[in-house]
């Protein structure tokens, strides 16, 4: 494993020893084209465009233009005569290197072939082949996808001494991957790692350091990298190879990158060896850093002004998206952060409604207020595929999902799936399917395979006998069928389910509850433990949702009728212009609406209780990236009922709504 002993050092400046200064020896471009630049720039990104300083940071916000201005400097090093081959542009999507591209191409009327451009995966596989032999591969290496880690980590862990339970755990949805990808980006130790993201399955430290080990052997006999060593090989082959670093240097005389606040250590340690003849430029906004979970590093962009010598900062603070009401609104929240470099959004569009924050009762009460307000703004002529409901986790959707399905209207959703669909709630689905109507093979296989020792052919052999029972629940519960192996997994079932049986069919949130305390809560734990409280959440949701039922029955047809509206897209209804958007904050980064919801505002949800002191700041940068999705119209919302004790008092609005000035926001208690 490749170690990174010094890329944890911020606070060294990075000197500009050889730097052939720009001021003195850049040729001038022709007047017509600064013609262009003064009429397509404020003045901010005219100064980022044109500046000489050789170390450059556009500290831009959102909706101000950012990537346009890189792409206008990019243009005018190429006018001043700075060959298209000295130019190396770095993004962090395909989708975003494609879209440089074609924004310079139509700039300058062609594009350069000489140009590198591109992601800095793409840019580090394509040095890593021109220099194969340094990194011990040859030069038609293969590139392992995230399945193909998967698949040779699980072969790894496959001629390992573990038991199949404890191979399923560390397996589960990737956790094995992540731990040593976190450990490698992070620059630290899988134990470090572990101790601090995952105390809960240090048993396996032992396992997954032989697995790590293990596996970059596979990768060098196979010929192969993956994903995380198109940059970590990268790093490693400009600090052992000097001289290759200097080729590099010297022939890519400006590095521009965009998108800067999402670098992780490693590629702000690549860009900081090119340093020395090369001029830096990178473009970014510390207060939309919200990807630490990926490794993010904001160090990277807030120590930078300090970091290089002779650093210029522009701050392009012009928002050409949002309405001046929720641009002050965006400045008023990001003002509690502790650690930022400093700006003040302004905008000159024009002035709309003050940003709604909206009080309801309940979440039932939350999704009247969206439905309603959707239905306002479609008939003030707002389309629904310019209205996104946003939220900070998707346990907190499914109202929302429901009173959409029943009015039928079309969403989409980003981050997640739709309520119906997740595992989850499919399975607490399946314990109530089989009490309801104990000849549902599908639901009754569901629910065995998720019992420890009770795999598919398990089932199989189990349910050709049940099936020829006149009510395959009795049989169960009497005890006529067992299992060769998997007794006490399928022993637990039958508990659960006798109680389930013996209870009442018109208290439907409280068979929920039995499943979830009598066999499911461990499940949740071990399958999904990176995720076990947003998806308790979710069940607890169903639990509220099930009251206004008065019987199982009423229920599950209830239920298979959403399904059913959810599943069709062409459904009809008083509602047009597309789709609605239900996304995640993190997934709507990069996106805009004229209307955006920002529900579930409350202390515990967003922030999120587990959320440490030290995450604070990433949390309200969170909210200030959901804010800043708006364009014209804004709507908050928060409620006094805690789904998780179904009628008790919640822990309040959000802090993030107390800091916020009362005059920047309208309030409507909601009572709809």
């Amino acid at each position: 494993m490749i170690r990174l002993a010094i890329i944890n050092s911020p606070e060294r400046t990075i000197t500009v020893d050889n730097y052939n200064s720009l001021e003195n020896q850049q040729p001038q471009p022709a007047p017509e084209w600064i013609d262009i630049l003064k009429k397509d720039l404020n003045q901010a990104q005219f100064e980022f465009a044109t500046t000489n300083d050789p170390a450059l940071l556009g500290l831009a916000g959102p909706g101000s233009g950012k990537t346009r201005a890189l792409i206008y400097r990019a243009a005018h090093l190429i006018k001043c005569d700075v060959r298209p081959e000295q130019l190396l542009l770095l993004t962090f999507t395909n989708k975003a290197a494609g879209e440089m591209k074609e924004r310079l191409e139509k700039l300058l009327g062609f594009l350069p072939g000489e140009l590198w451009a591109g992601t800095f995966h793409s840019i580090g596989s394509r040095i890593l082949r021109r220099h194969f032999a340094q990194v011990g591969r040859t030069p038609n290496f293969t590139i392992l996808d995230e399945d193909d880690s998967r698949s040779a980590m699980k072969h790894i862990l496959n001629t390992l001494q573990i038991g199949d339970e404890d191979r399923k755990l560390i397996m589960q949805r990737g956790l094995l991957g992540r731990i040593i990808s976190q450990a490698r980006n992070s620059g630290i130790s899988i134990k470090q790692v572990m101790e601090e993201y995952y105390p809960y399955r240090l048993e396996f430290l032992e396992t997954v350091n032989n697995v790590a080990e293990l596996y970059e052997q596979k990768k060098r006999d196979s010929n192969a990298f993956d994903f995380d060593d198109l940059l970590l090989c990268w790093l490693d082959l400009f600090e052992k190879n000097p001289q290759i670093r200097e080729q590099y240097r010297r022939r890519f005389k400006h590095v521009l990158v965009d998108e800067f606040q999402d670098t992780n250590i490693v590629q702000g340690r690549i860009i900081d060896l090119f340093t020395g003849q090369s001029s830096v430029c990178v473009v970014g906004d510390d207060a939309q850093s919200i990807y630490a979970f990926r490794h993010a590093h904001i160090g990277n962009i807030l120590s930078f002004p300090d970091r290089y010598d002779r650093c210029q900062v522009v701050r392009m603070e012009q928002n050409y998206r949002s309405s001046p009401e929720i641009v002050e609104l965006a400045n008023c929240l990001i003002s509690y952060n502790r650690e930022q470099l400093p700006k003040k959004l302004f905008s000159r569009n024009p002035s709309e409604a003050k940003p709604v924050v909206a009080k309801v009762f309940d979440s039932r009460q939350e999704a009247s207020f969206v439905l309603q307000s959707i239905w306002e703004l479609q008939n003030s002529g707002i389309p629904l595929n310019e209205i996104a409901v946003l939220y900070r986790s998707s346990y907190l959707t499914p109202e929302v999902e429901f009173a959409l399905g029943r009015q039928g209207i079309s969403y989409r959703t980003y981050g997640g799936i739709k309520f119906f669909q997740k595992a989850h709630v499919k399975d607490i689905l399946a314990y109530l399917k089989v009490i309801y109507n104990p000849h549902d093979e599908n639901s009754w296989r569901r629910i065995t395979t998720l019992q420890q020792g009770l795999g598919q052919a398990s089932f199989d052999k189990l349910w050709s006998k049940l099936k020829l029972a006149e009510n395959p629940l009795e049989a169960a519960l009497a005890g006529k069928e067992t299992p060769s192996r998997g007794k006490e997994g399928w022993e637990a079932l039958r508990i659960t389910l006798n109680t389930l049986s013996s209870s009442s069919h018109d208290n439907v949130p409280g068979l929920i509850n039995t499943v979830l305390e009598m066999n499911y809560n461990d499940i949740l734990g071990q399958n999904y433990a990176d995720q076990y409280e947003d998806r308790l959440h979710g069940i607890e949701r169903l639990a509220i949702y099930a009251e206004r039922f008065d019987h199982l029955s009423a229920f599950l047809e209830s239920l298979a009728l959403e399904e059913s509206v959810f599943s069709d897209t062409s459904t009809s209804s008083d509602f047009s212009g597309g789709q609605l958007t239900l996304s995640t904050i993190h997934s709507a980064k990069g996106k805009e609406w004229d209307s955006v919801f920002i529900i579930g505002m409350n202390q515990g949800q967003f922030p999120s209780r587990r959320v440490d002191p030290a995450s604070l700041d990433e949390e309200r940068r969170l909210f200030y990236v959901a804010a800043t999705r708006a364009r014209r119209y804004l709507f908050l919302s928060t409620y006094r009922e805690d789904y998780r004790n179904y009628g008790s008092g919640s822990e309040g609005p959000s802090q993030f709504l107390r800091e916020l000035p009362s005059e920047c926001y309208h309030l409507v208690d909601y009572e709809g």
